[in-house]
Formats: C-alpha cells, sequence, structure tokens
C-alpha cells in the first residue's frame, strides 16, 4: 500500500490495533486514520540511559535494567518506629521484583505509590533506572523511574485487550516516548500501534519546497515523522519537530496569505484619504482636550496610509483598556464623512453600542454633529421601537446619516447604505468570518469598503500573526499619561476582611466615587454555589449600603431599564452597581473607582482584566478586589497583588501581578494551551497539533514571511503542487469555504 493510502488507513488497520483499541482511540483522541495516530505526538521522552546486565551494573552508581515484574509487595510501616518513637504516618511502600534478561533480580521500591501493582502487574515488560544499592543482602534501585515496555498477555489486567502482544523489541531504544494515553490504553501500548505504523508506512514523499528546506536546515519529511516517534536521541527528536512545527505554520500561513491575496486581488475599494487641515477628522483631532500618545499618532499614520489606498484595508486595532482606540476609530470614521461617505462601527452588545454612541456623540458635538444642518449620527440596535426603525432605515438608505453606531442589527438585509467608506467592527472575537462579510457587503456596487476591526482584548503577538494573519495589526501600547496603576487585591471569599473593605467603599463614595460589584450569576443556582447578582443586591441594598443607592443591570433586563440604570450611575444618583459581566467593555464612568469581583475564579484572565479596566479610568487611584473560593499557596505573591491564605488559583495570580494586558494575554495562553483556538467559525482555520504559538514564536515568524514570499511569486501555488494539495488536505472543504468567505 502507498504511503498515502496507509495514511488515509483506518487505524484499526494496524497490526495489534484490536475493534475495541480503535473504539477506544476514537473516543479519548479523535483518533480515526493511520495519519491521525501518527500525528498524535508524544507530549516528553524520558531517557533511560546505557542499558546494563544487572550482573555487570556497578554499587553506587546510576543504572537503567531492562527486565520483567514477577511479583509486588505491599508495606505499610508500624505504628511505632526507632527509638519508641511514632512511625511516619500513612507511608505505604510498594516494592516491585523485577528480573533481567540474565535470571538476576532487583527490588524496585516506589513511596506512596499504592496504585502501581494494579497499573504494572506481573508480567509487565520495564525499563526501571535508579541507583544501585544493596540492601539487606538484595540489590535494590534508589529513586527508581520506570518506563513500561510490554506486557506478558496471560498476565494482562481486565482492562486490557486479551490480544496484546508478549513480545518485546529485542533492541530496547534508549529514547522513551511518553504519550497522552488512558487507562485502557496506557502510553506503552499507543507507542507499539505507533511502531507498527510505521513498519508498514513506505517512504513519504516530501511536500515542502526544497528551497525552504535548505534556507531553514530542516530534515526531510519521512525522517521527521520517523524521528517524532523512534528518535536514536533526543537532538533528532528535536531537529523532527522543528521540521513538523514548521510545516504546521507554513501551511496555517499559506491559506492566510492565500486568502489575503484573493481578497486584494479581487476587491476594489473606495476613497477614503484623509483630507486636510480642514476636514472633519483633523478638526476632531485638534479639539480634543489631550494630546494623542505616540501609539495613537502612529495609528493614525498606518490607517491613514490604507485609506488613501486604491485597495481596501483590512486592518486589526488591538490596545489594552483604556488606550484610546476609541479615538483612532472616531478619526477612521470622519475620514469617509471628509469624503463624502458613510461610516458604521458594529459592536457585539447593546451596551457597548450605546456607550459608543454616547461617547461619539460627546466628542463629535464641537464639529456639529446632531446639530441642526449638521453631519448625522444614530444609533441602531434590536430595541428601537419600529416606527422609529422605519424612518432610520429610510435615512441611511439615502444617505442622511453619516455616521451609524448599532449591534448585530446593522447586518439584516433591510439596512442598506448610500455610500458606506470605512466599517469599524469593536471586538472582533466576538464576531465571525461571516459577520465581517456580510457587513462589508453592503455597498451595491461591488467595490468594498476599508474595515478595521478592534479588540480591546490584547492578543498574543505570536497569535495575531497566525489568527489574523491576513490582517494588518497595529498595537496601542501607550496610556494616556496620569493613570495610576490600579491596586488588585485577590481575598477568599469568607475573609474577615470584608466587613472593611465595605468601610472602605462608604469612605470613598463619601468622596464622590462609585463602585462596581460583579457577579457570575444573574439567579441563585441549585447546582452551584455562586454569588448571584439579584441575591446580592438585595444584601447590599437591603443591609450593607441601606443608606445609599444601589443600582442592579444584567442581560435580562429590557434594554431601556439598563440604560436608566447604567445613566443614574453615571450620574451618580446610583453609588453601587451590582452587575455581571454586561459591564465587561464598554462602560465608562471614570467616577468609578472600586471594582469588586465576585467568585473570580469563575471568570477568564482576559475577563477579569477587562473587568478591572471599567476602574481607573481618571486620574483618582483605584482598586480591584477579586474574592475567591478556591486555594492557592499563600507564599504567593507578587506586584500590586495582595494574597491572604486560602485565596486563588494560577489566573488570579496572573491577572494579581500585573495591569499589562499583553503580558495577561501571554500567560493566559500558556496556562489554557492553544487548545481550539481556531474555530472554524470564527476564522476558517485548522488546529495545531504540535505547534505551541509562544514556544514557537521564531517560526511562526519565519513562516509568515516565507508564505507570504511564496504567495506573493505563485498565488496558486502552480509551481509547488505538493504544498498546494497538502494546504488544501490540512484546511479541508469546509475551512476552504470559510476562508474563500474572507
Amino acid at each position: 500500500m502507498d504511503a498515502q493510502a496507509w495514511l488515509d488507513a483506518d487505524v484499526s488497520a494496524i497490526d495489534g490495533v484490536s475493534g475495541r483499541a480503535a473504539g477506544v482511540l476514537r473516543a479519548a483522541f479523535e483518533i480515526r486514520t493511520v495519519r491521525d495516530l501518527l500525528e498524535h505526538y508524544p507530549r516528553a521522552y524520558r531517557d533511560i540511559g546505557a542499558l546494563q546486565p544487572l550482573a555487570q551494573a556497578p554499587l553506587g552508581e546510576p543504572v537503567t535494567i531492562v527486565g520483567a515484574i514477577t511479583g509486588w509487595s505491599v508495606m505499610r510501616p508500624g505504628a511505632r518506629g526507632r527509638g519508641g518513637g511514632r512511625g511516619r504516618r500513612g507511608l505505604v511502600i510498594a516494592k516491585a521484583t523485577v528480573v533481567d534478561d540474565g535470571g538476576d533480580r532487583v527490588e524496585v521500591p516506589f513511596f506512596n505509590q499504592e496504585w502501581r501493582p494494579r497499573q504494572h502487574p506481573p508480567g509487565t515488560r520495564v525499563a526501571v533506572s535508579g541507583v544501585l544499592e544493596r540492601f539487606r543482602a538484595a540489590l535494590q534501585l534508589k529513586n527508581a523511574k520506570l518506563v513500561v515496555l510490554g506486557a506478558d498477555g496471560a498476565s494482562a489486567p481486565a482492562d486490557v485487550d486479551a490480544d496484546v502482544d508478549g513480545d518485546v523489541d529485542e533492541e530496547l531504544e534508549r529514547i522513551q516516548p511518553a504519550y497522552p494515553a488512558t487507562d485502557p490504553l496506557p502510553s506503552w501500548r499507543i507507542a507499539r500501534f505507533v511502531g507498527s505504523a510505521l513498519e508498514q508506512l513506505e517512504p513519504l514523499e516530501d511536500f515542502l519546497p526544497a528551497e525552504l528546506r535548505l534556507r531553514h536546515t530542516l530534515i526531510d519529511l519521512d525522517s521527521a515523522v520517523r524521528g517524532i516517534h523512534r528518535p536514536r536521541d533526543l537532538d533528532q527528536a528535536t531537529a523532527a519537530r522543528d521540521r513538523l512545527v514548521y510545516d504546521e505554520l507554513l501551511c496555517l500561513q499559506v491559506g492566510l496569505q492565500q486568502r489575503r491575496e484573493r481578497l486584494e486581488r479581487q476587491a476594489a475599494g473606495v476613497e477614503n484619504t484623509p483630507a486636510g487641515t480642514g476636514g472633519a477628522a483633523a478638526r476632531f483631532i485638534e479639539f480634543l482636550s489631550f494630546n494623542l500618545t505616540g501609539a495613537q499618532a502612529a495609528a493614525l499614520a498606518e490607517i491613514g496610509a490604507d485609506l488613501a489606498r486604491p485597495k481596501p484595508m483590512h486592518r486589526l486595532l488591538q490596545g489594552d483598556v483604556g488606550s484610546g482606540k476609541t479615538v483612532v476609530a472616531a478619526w477612521a470614521m470622519l475620514s469617509a464623512l471628509d469624503n463624502g461617505r458613510q461610516a458604521v462601527l458594529m459592536a457585539p452588545t447593546e451596551i457597548l453600542a450605546e456607550q459608543h454612541f454616547r461617547t461619539f456623540s460627546e466628542m463629535l458635538a464641537p464639529l456639529g454633529v446632531n446639530a441642526p444642518a449638521g453631519p448625522r449620527l444614530e444609533l441602531l440596535t434590536g430595541s428601537v421601537t419600529a416606527k422609529k426603525l422605519r424612518g432610520l432605515l429610510a435615512e441611511v438608505a439615502v444617505g442622511d446619516v453619516q455616521l451609524l453606531i448599532g449591534t448585530h442589527a446593522l447586518l439584516e438585509e433591510r439596512v442598506s447604505f448610500a455610500d458606506l467608506g470605512v466599517v469599524v467592527i469593536d471586538e472582533q472575537h466576538r464576531f465571525g468570518v461571516e459577520h465581517r462579510t456580510r457587513l462589508r457587503d453592503k455597498r451595491s456596487d461591488g467595490r468594498w469598503p476599508d474595515v478595521l476591526v478592534m479588540t480591546a482584548t490584547p492578543i498574543p503577538r505570536s497569535l495575531a500573526l497566525t489568527v489574523y494573519g491576513d490582517l494588518d495589526v497595529t498595537v496601542l501600547d501607550e496610556l494616556p499619561p496620569g493613570r495610576q496603576q490600579i491596586v488588585t487585591q485577590v481575598i477568599p471569599s469568607g475573609s474577615t476582611r470584608r466587613r472593611s473593605l465595605y468601610g472602605f467603599i462608604r469612605e470613598r463614595i463619601a468622596a464622590g466615587e462609585r463602585a462596581y460589584v460583579v457577579c457570575p450569576l444573574i439567579d441563585k443556582s441549585e447546582t452551584l454555589d455562586l454569588a448571584a447578582a439579584e441575591e446580592v443586591y438585595r444584601h447590599l441594598s437591603g443591609e450593607v449600603f441601606a443608606d445609599f443607592d444601589v443600582g442592579l443591570v444584567h442581560g435580562r433586563l429590557p434594554g431601556a431599564e439598563r440604560e436608566r440604570v447604567m445613566e443614574a450611575f453615571r450620574a451618580g444618583e446610583i453609588q453601587v452597581l451590582v452587575a455581571t459581566t454586561v459591564i465587561e467593555v464598554g462602560v465608562d464612568v471614570p467616577e468609578a473607582t472600586i471594582m469588586v469581583v465576585e467568585d473570580a475564579q469563575r471568570f477568564g484572565i482576559s475577563q477579569l482584566h477587562q473587568l478591572r479596566g471599567r476602574v481607573g479610568r481618571a486620574s483618582a487611584r483605584s482598586y480591584c478586589v477579586l474574592f475567591a473560593g478556591d486555594a492557592v499557596d499563600e507564599a504567593a505573591e507578587a506586584g500590586t497583588l495582595t494574597i491572604e491564605a486560602g485565596a486563588p488559583n494560577p489566573r488570579l495570580l496572573a491577572v494579581g501581578s500585573t495591569t499589562d494586558g499583553f503580558a495577561l494575554a501571554e500567560r493566559d495562553l500558556e496556562l489554557r494551551g492553544e487548545g481550539s483556538l481556531f474555530d472554524t467559525r470564527q476564522s476558517g482555520l485548522p488546529d495545531l497539533k504540535l505547534a505551541k504559538l509562544i514556544k514557537d514564536y521564531d517560526w511562526v515568524v519565519q513562516t509568515r514571511a516565507d508564505a507570504r514570499d511564496l504567495v506573493e511569486r505563485d498565488p496558486a501555488l502552480d509551481g509547488f503542487p505538493q504544498l498546494r494539495a497538502e494546504v488544501r488536505r490540512r484546511y479541508g472543504e469546509e475551512r476552504l469555504a470559510a476562508l474563500e468567505a474572507g
């Protein structure tokens, strides 16, 4: 069978893989084909060292012995130790007897590992490494490590198939791969399946252009696939991984660059060249009460160059909370206005859309926006009444409304524009590819407006170069001057410090400031012991802050009621606002200086960072208190983080240790791993199986440059048919269709 046919064969075709084992592979790891199995890469390697017969092994030195477990004894030292004292409480010693191929035996003790005899029953073939000593006339391995090589079929435990091969390789490899495994299929069995698959695999034809292999000193594909699973040494394992990581990232980047090339080749843009000093965009900057940061000025220059190009803009604007993305977006939208066109901003929630509408109305008032005979700015959400909606849609369609802010309601077919020039999409990660496409296609002449996508959730640069690899990226990495660092404290939910915190909030309210209290749930749950907004609201308004005005806002409230409560909080009529994550982004109340998050362990790093960003938006010192219900090492402390014994988990430690959103994004990626980053619904991109974006950042950069060079020279990869076929295979028809949609 040729190599490609074998790779596409069902995993049950591999010698030794029974129907039951194939079912476990499918259920546990989604391994269905031989290729899937060979892409189930080792998670680590164990160097078991040079092998020696026990009879020749020196005492007092590290040795590795290969043999079979012939029996186990489990001991629990008595209640009385030496000298009449108490023995160590709870100590369990599981001691294996291993007989090597020469018939010599060694005892291998494991402390407090009572599960060992069940996991490695008599008959299990093992390599054991440790320091060889003599104890009470018997040879013993101290501080031993054990690698399972196989098992005798007759002695196999009940959860292992009866068809387990009892034979073992005559020549044991020194480097042993450790695979992600499950109880019915331990690592050593998966290693055997992989070995059988490789034995039946014909030499693989390489799809990577020779120029790229030479440029990066990469080994050939066949050597990499075999070397990642059966390396002769760790250097070979590293070389194999480098090649396979490069392949994974290059195919990803080629797909992205082909999408970019199609967009730029097929699409005709519209002219939105920024006007001179007399234009609305330039006057907007002049009227600001503050100076732009250096990062904002650089962003305007980059976006201005895009707007002046004949091809449509496709740019990602990312920045930390409070870095000034709204000013940049407003300037881009006003550039469309200066060219006689319309601009639209789409936000994921009504609260955020309403906040943008309020902010834009205030910022653009000096330009005469919404004044008699001035440009029109309007809001379109699902809460707009039917009567008002009819008139608004008509005014947008004929161009009487030049600036429009809204939610998903903007995507409806009945929404049409006279001359849409600039599209801004806020919180890009909440919208899929199809949303961007539908808004972009709102022109009737086939030309595309300039598109600026924004995110207030900082993205690690490695991730931005992949998930958004077809976009140009602008980063706002400066905060306006005068902002103070937010003091973050992580405290156990039941801490006695809660009372003093409430007293501190009283003091700050008396000084004219305001506080948020965020809960993970709206109503009390029967199954989850978590803070619920309605219950916390009753407690705070009826007992703790009965002499203040406490408000409640969550996603189930009607839009008009949410807006009434938020407006009262902005105006100071409400001093404490109990909320769910509906206030996570976009809410801007400068007087709010305290953020309290209940059951903070239920939130992700980016959510907590966004919530914390609702305070610290003016010059006053601000505070964020994360109440947590799970435990962590009481000694952990970093930066402005204050921790009490019994407080939180690594995510909370990360949030407490820094206010740098980009550093937190990197830490979040480290903690979560890549996982399913490239959701087909969002991006059309394949998941990564081996590459790690932070660890392999240099390869991310290299493959992006290589992919851009290849696609610029040969967009359809006609000169590289094997690479083209590999990209298509990895993406599949569904993902390719998503990429075609742009």
